[in-house]
C-alpha cells in the first residue's frame, strides 16, 4: 500500500462518488469516498488523502465488581504523563467489545449488556465530545472479540457466542466508512476461541493470538482483503494465555500482558511482520502484572491502557517506544476513571500514514 502524492496523466479514469466499493474498476479511475480519496492502480485501491489524528481512545468497559460503562475515554499522542479525559459515552454502556479503526472513524462492536449483543457504535475522530453513533450490527451476537484493520476493512474476530462458554470461530468484515447494516461473515480463523484480544496487522496481513476457552498460544493469519476462507496457523506465542491485547508499530505487532489459569502476566512478547511461522520473543515486561484490555499506537508509541486482575484494578497507562526489544514499558499516566476491565481501545493512527 502507498500515497500517490501527485496525479500525472496516468491516473486519468472514471470518477465515482460512492460510499460502497466501485465494481469493476480499471487502473487510474478515481473513488471519492465520503472520508477519502482513492485512486486504482489496476488492483489495489490506493490512497490519496490521510487523516492522522493524535488520539487514541478507552471505549466502554468495566469494574472489577461488574459495573458495565459507556465512557469514552482520550488520550493525546505522544502523551508521557497526566490523566485521560473523559470525552463522551457510547451509545449504550456496554463492555467486552471489541474496536479498530479507519482513518475517520473509530468502531466499537460487540460486547456485553447484560448478555450478548451485535451493536457497533461509531464515532468520528477527532471526538472530544458527545454520544457515539449506532451504525450497524454484526452477523452474530458475541463479546471477547477481538478487532484489527485494513486501509478499508475492519474486522471481528472470534469470541464467545450468546450463551458463556460458546466460543465461535467467526470472522466478520465491515467495509469503510460502515454506517448501516450487518457485517459480513467472510470465514474463521483456524479453531473457535474467545478472550484473544492480542489481534494487530501489518500493511498485509491481520493477526490473531492466544485466547481459548482456557488458554491458547495459537497465532492466526490471514491475508487482506480476506473476503472468505480459514486464517492460517502460522506460529505462536512464548507462553499459553489469554485475555491478551495488542498494538502495532509498522514493522513489529506487540501482545502486552495477559491471564492464565489463576496467573496474571506482565510480559509484552513481540512478532516480526509478515511473521509467516515461528514463537514470538519475549521482549520485556509492562510495569504491573495485569490482563490489559485496552491498547493503541500512535507512529511512534504503543500504549497499555487499564487492566485488572483477580480483585485488583489498574489505571496505569504504560508506553512502549518503538521499535521496543527489551526492558520495562514506561508508566506514563493513569486513566481517569476505575472502569478499566474489559475495554476497547481505538485509536485516530492513519493506516497508510503507519505503513507509508
Amino acid at each position: 500500500m502507498a500515497i500517490i502524492a501527485d496525479q500525472d496523466s496516468k491516473y486519468k479514469g472514471i470518477t465515482f462518488q460512492q460510499d460502497t466499493e466501485p465494481s469493476s474498476p480499471t487502473a487510474g479511475d478515481m473513488w471519492f469516498r465520503s472520508d477519502n480519496v482513492l485512486i486504482y492502480d489496476g488492483a489495489n485501491w490506493l490512497y490519496l488523502s490521510v487523516n492522522n489524528w493524535p488520539y487514541g481512545y478507552t471505549v466502554g468497559g468495566e469494574t472489577i465488581t461488574s459495573v458495565i460503562s459507556s465512557r469514552i475515554d482520550r488520550i493525546t499522542f505522544p502523551f508521557d504523563s497526566g490523566t485521560s479525559s473523559l470525552v463522551g459515552n457510547l451509545n449504550a454502556t456496554k463492555s467486552r467489545g471489541a474496536g479498530c479503526n479507519s482513518s475517520s472513524y473509530g468502531y466499537n462492536f460487540g460486547g456485553i449488556l447484560g448478555t450478548a449483543i451485535t451493536s457497533i457504535d461509531r464515532i468520528t475522530f477527532p471526538f472530544d465530545s458527545g454520544t457515539a453513533d449506532s451504525v450497524g450490527v454484526l452477523s452474530y451476537l458475541r463479546y471477547w472479540s477481538a478487532g484489527l484493520n485494513s486501509s478499508n476493512y475492519g474486522y471481528s474476530v472470534g469470541g464467545t457466542g450468546g450463551t458463556i462458554g460458546t466460543t465461535i470461530s467467526n470472522i466478520d468484515r465491515l467495509l469503510f466508512p460502515f454506517d448501516s447494516g450487518t457485517t459480513s461473515h467472510v470465514g474463521n480463523i483456524s479453531q473457535a476461541r474467545a478472550y484473544g484480544g492480542g489481534s494487530c496487522n501489518s500493511s498485509d496481513y491481520g493477526f490473531y493470538s492466544g485466547g481459548g476457552w482456557g488458554s491458547t498460544s495459537i497465532i492466526d493469519r490471514f491475508a487482506f482483503p480476506f473476503d472468505s476462507g480459514t486464517a492460517s496457523h502460522v506460529g505462536d506465542l512464548n507462553s499459553i494465555i489469554q485475555y491478551t491485547s495488542s498494538c502495532n508499530s509498522s514493522n513489529y505487532g506487540y501482545i502486552p500482558g495477559a491471564f492464565t489459569g489463576s496467573v496474571a502476566y506482565s510480559i509484552v512478547d513481540r512478532i516480526t511482520f509478515p511473521f509467516a511461522s515461528g514463537t514470538a520473543s519475549h521482549v520485556g515486561d509492562l510495569t504491573t502484572s495485569r490482563q490489559c484490555r485496552a491498547t493503541c499506537n500512535s507512529t511512534d508509541y504503543g500504549f497499555a491502557m487499564g487492566g485488572a486482575f483477580s480483585s485488583n484494578s489498574f489505571t496505569q497507562i504504560d508506553r512502549i517506544t518503538f521499535p521496543f526489544d527489551s526492558g520495562t514499558t514506561t508508566n506514563v499516566g493513569n486513566l481517569s476513571s476505575t472502569f478499566v476491565n474489559n475495554q476497547a481501545g481505538v485509536d485516530g493512527t492513519d493506516f497508510v500514514k503507519l505503513f507509508n
